[in-house]
């Protein structure tokens, strides 16, 4: 069993990024900007009226103990995408748990896309992750979140983790979507029902008025040999899970879904 009690004398890593944005003059403008610790905030021009914001941890990576917080803000008519600049690693830890809290805000007929890039996970890691998203009846919201069991091209193996992630998405102050993985044993999801030999997964989850009319739209999408996909929507939601051998397979067809799916370029950063 990994000691999921976090040690007081070793050295931990605490970051937090707060971005508050308005809408003037037709495009998205930073109004409230926080960065501390070891997360930074970059905003990279662009020729869109929506804006990019790049999160960067420069400890790089996560371990036990480790605490990043991200809060984003988005004020009526704002459109936001905010990704990571690379693929976060989650290393194994000594003693405690790595955690990560997501928190979003978005207001009257804004648009927020939160596509941070791959997790990796390493074989006795541990992670906490929560994702809270706060939405308007009006608003539109995409989440995605990639994850990998460990890097096959280094014969990397997750035998032994700890890994909770919640999801909750409230849309006019109803609950719109919850989800929660809890893995703690990685080789039992290699049964027919589960992973199978795929170590990739990910989940693309949209929230809009138009959710479920797009259906149809997002299955023309769905077209890849080497990526299982399935695709649902109700309530003004439409769920894509994608499962992949590993990590390349799954980016690419990532990058072909939400590159035409979406009405905006990815961020540079998911292209290098």
């Amino acid at each position: 069993m990994l000691d999921l009690t976090a040690s007081q004398s070793l050295q931990r890593a605490f970051g937090r990024a707060e971005i508050g944005v308005v809408q003037k003059t037709g495009k998205t403008k930073l109004a409230h900007l926080h960065q501390s610790g070891c997360v930074k905030a970059l905003i990279p021009r662009n020729h869109s009226p929506r804006m990019d914001v790049v999160l960067i941890n420069t400890s790089g990576g996560i371990t036990g103990g480790d605490h990043l917080k991200y809060r984003a803000s988005l004020a009526a008519d704002c459109g936001l995408t905010v990704t990571t600049q690379t693929a976060e690693r989650i290393y194994k830890t000594s003693s405690g748990a790595g955690r990560i809290e997501t928190r979003f805000e978005v207001g009257k007929n804004a648009q927020l896309d939160w596509l941070p890039q791959e997790t990796i996970v390493f074989d006795q890691s541990a992670l906490t992750r929560n994702l809270t998203v706060e939405m308007d009846d009006t608003s539109h919201v995409m989440l995605l979140e990639p994850i990998v069991l460990g890097r096959k091209a280094m014969g990397e193996d997750v035998l032994q983790t700890v890994l909770r992630d919640q999801w909750r998405v409230t849309r006019g102050g109803q609950l719109a979507y919850a989800d929660a993985l809890r893995m703690t044993d990685p080789t039992q999801l290699k049964g027919t029902a589960c992973l199978g030999e795929n170590r990739a997964f990910a989940t693309l989850v949209y929230i809009a008025p138009d959710a479920e009319a797009r259906l149809d739209q997002m299955k023309a999408l769905l077209n890849f040999d080497d990526v299982i996909t399935a695709t649902s929507a109700w309530n003004g939601t439409l769920v894509t899970r994608f499962i992949a051998r590993d990590a390349q397979p799954l980016r690419a067809a990532l990058i072909t879904t939400l590159s035409q799916f979406r009405a905006y370029p990815l961020p540079r950063v998911w292209h290098m």
